[in-house]
């Protein structure tokens, strides 16, 4: 730690600018729960349904397509929020064949993921919260660290290895609660402030993404195979 002396004291900044900032972090994580709130509306409407089961890659596509279609309209106002929400929903829909599977195990599974996505999400937003580091310097290894999941990823479609799977939900699990740290600081220290949509959109696929990845890793834990 380093102390300086005789430095000129540095001003608060203007209450106004307070007061604007805290109003945006609390729109940001009001949308967040809302958006919490349709993909897990979506998730349990969708049980059952085949579609998101037989067209995996189109769901993938669908998701991506949402997240490009959100951030087009996210400073138009009502229009973002119906895009947030039904984004959400889609998640959801997407995320459904995997709830179910694990659920068919136990359906205890399903509530620890749920649990322990939430816990790790609070904890390490609180962390953010109350240290207020700036996470900037985690850039690097969160970009490297995805590139290296979704490569092996990819190359474990050609092994179809369960091992390999649980390994890559394991990483994966690491990475996006790396994301949530890195992602929650910029949301403090560099979203302007009208950019509430897309830090909620950019909250939620890091809670998204972990409790996806933490279903994998019990369901494939919790199986008799």
């Amino acid at each position: 730690m380093r102390f300086y002396m005789n430095q000129p004291t540095i001003s608060s900044p203007p209450s106004s600018a307070v007061d604007a900032r805290i109003a945006f972090i609390g729109r940001t994580y009001g949308m967040l729960a809302l958006c919490v709130a349709s993909g897990s509306a979506g998730a349990w409407l969708a049980q059952g349904l085949a579609f998101p089961l037989q067209h995996p890659f189109l769901m993938l596509l669908i998701m991506i397509g949402g997240i490009f279609a959100v951030q087009a309209v996210r400073h138009t106002p009502g229009v973002n929020l119906i895009a947030l929400l039904a984004f959400g929903a889609i998640t959801g829909l997407s995320i459904a064949p995997l709830v179910g599977m694990v659920a068919a195990r136990s359906g205890m599974l399903v509530v620890q993921a749920f649990l322990t996505a939430a816990v790790a999400f609070v904890a390490l937003s609180g962390y953010c919260f109350a240290s207020r580091r700036d996470f900037s310097f985690m850039r690097g290894f969160v970009i490297v660290g995805l590139i290296a999941v979704l490569v092996l990823g990819i190359s474990n479609l050609f092994f179809q290895s369960p091992a390999f799977a649980l390994a890559i939900a394991g990483m994966s699990v690491v990475l996006f609660s790396a994301f949530i740290l890195y992602d929650t600081a910029q949301v403090l220290h560099h979203y302007p402030n009208e950019e509430y949509i897309a830090a909620a959109l950019t909250l939620y696929l890091d809670l998204f993404l972990l409790f996806e990845n933490l279903l994998l890793l019990f369901g494939g834990l919790g199986s008799d195979d």
